[in-house]
């Protein structure tokens, strides 16, 4: 059996026009490619437009955010009086006091039976943000909640209002 031979091809690839018209253009770039000032600042325009219609929208959410995140931190801080006060931490009563004349508005985790009657060393301050106020308790006793001993049941002249 005869062994098939190579023979070796030379190709010139500077004589294929299709090659050099191929690479040409791939070189070439177009005169007046890109955005002229004019496009740039209309689309620059509407971006600032865009942003200055949703400013408000954003302001909305987190007002919204504010106040469902300030409600469930009054939750949990009138829980922890609750269970400080079923666990007898320091032998005494334990509730929540909010105050409307503050600005910022805040609450108050205070221990004692009442609020004029607490030991003022263990109040916990809670401010609310800017955005969220107490602006009207019906709490029957004032402004505060204060948990029994025994059964974590809110005093009788106790009752929650709105916030």
């Amino acid at each position: 059996m005869k062994e098939k031979s190579f023979t070796p091809h030379h190709f010139s690839f500077e004589n294929n026009i299709m090659f050099n018209q191929a690479s040409s253009s791939l070189i070439k770039t177009k005169n007046g490619a890109g955005f002229t000032l004019i496009e740039v600042l209309t689309i620059v325009g509407i971006l600032i437009v865009l942003i200055a219609l949703s400013i408000p929208a954003l302001r909305f959410f987190q007002k919204e955010s504010d106040l469902n995140n300030s409600a469930e931190e009054i939750i949990n801080t009138l829980r922890i009086a609750q269970n400080k006060t079923l666990a007898s931490e320091g032998a005494s009563q334990w509730g929540g006091y909010f105050t409307t004349s503050t600005s910022p508005h805040q609450y108050i985790l205070f221990q004692g039976s009442s609020y004029q009657a607490r030991a003022t060393s263990s109040d916990e301050i809670h401010k609310l943000p800017e955005t969220v106020e107490i602006y009207e308790i019906n709490l029957w006793g004032g402004n505060e909640v204060v948990f029994e001993r025994v059964t974590g049941h809110a005093s009788s002249t106790s009752q929650f209002g709105k916030v």
